[in-house]
């Protein structure tokens, strides 16, 4: 049986991290959060360009991968953002692909 190093963990919890918002759908949500604050899924649908299923499977799939956080207030939920995983992910890609924050910047060509 093949150990696994840190690397490889590392790894799998980059892709993870980034297969829950691998859908554009998912980044303008957060996008969206991002700029108006905690929001209903109505308050979402009102401005992006999703019907509410399509909205509402989505925060489904944020939530579950920790990217908001999920708040009941009457008989309204309100998502939020949750700044801590964008962090994470921010970390993970510097450490994956060995990025030094302000010292090593990359370059495709």
């Amino acid at each position: 049986m093949k150990k696994r190093n840190k690397f490889e963990a590392d790894i799998e919890f980059l892709a993870k991290l980034c297969k829950s918002i691998g859908h554009p759908a998912r980044i303008s949500i957060l996008l969206f959060l991002m700029d108006n604050g905690a929001s209903t899924c109505q308050d979402i649908v009102d401005k992006l360009p999703y019907s509410q299923s399509t909205v509402s499977g989505h925060l489904q799939k944020l939530k579950e991968d920790n990217y908001i956080t999920l708040k009941l207030h009457k008989t309204s939920s309100i998502y939020d953002i949750k700044t801590e995983t964008l962090l994470e992910l921010q970390k993970s890609i510097q450490e994956v692909f060995r990025l030094k924050a302000e010292k090593k910047q990359l370059s495709l060509f």
